[in-house]
């Protein structure tokens, strides 16, 4: 018997997604954008201008059959004229196995880092550099992650 994709999900994963969904939209009035030209990452942020803001991020670098992405909620810990400190966690998810009635969860991460402001002429530009700790759906392995990118916030920063 077939199970629908809803049907996958616990109901405690089913209200984070809900809650993240809620979070980005109440949260959209500005966003930022991030490459990670190492890593083929690209992702956007709702505002992280605020003290809690959502992040999601999409592999780029995948199959059609295996597009994963992650998305987590973010804290802003310390914030100056010029950076942004900031941490999070959440879960990477393979959006291929919600339709074919697998697992779609891949992982889970934390991660920390830092958004730079280092040109006075363009205060919209920004560089990040994250560290963020993987481990697989299993926990029975997992990576430690580096991110070094390049982003843009649409909004000044405060």
């Amino acid at each position: 018997m077939s199970r629908s994709p809803l049907q996958t999900f616990n109901k405690p994963f089913r209200a984070f997604i809900a809650g993240f969904i809620l979070l980005i939209s109440g949260t959209a009035s500005a966003q930022s954008v991030v490459y990670y030209p190492f890593n083929s990452v690209l992702g956007i942020s709702s505002n992280p201008n605020n003290f809690f803001w959502a992040d999601f991020r999409l592999f780029t670098n995948s199959y059609f059959t295996s597009v994963t992405g992650e998305i987590s909620p973010q804290f802003t810990v310390y914030s100056t004229q010029r950076a942004e400190y900031y941490t999070g966690a959440g879960v990477k998810l393979n959006f291929y196995n919600m339709f074919n009635n697998y697992n779609p969860v891949e992982g889970y991460f934390m991660n920390a880092g830092v958004k730079v402001r280092p040109f006075d002429k363009f205060k919209k530009l920004h560089i990040a550099f994250e560290i963020s700790p993987y481990a697989v759906r299993s926990m029975d392995a997992g990576l430690f992650r580096t991110m070094l990118g390049i982003g843009y916030n649409f909004n000044q920063w405060k």
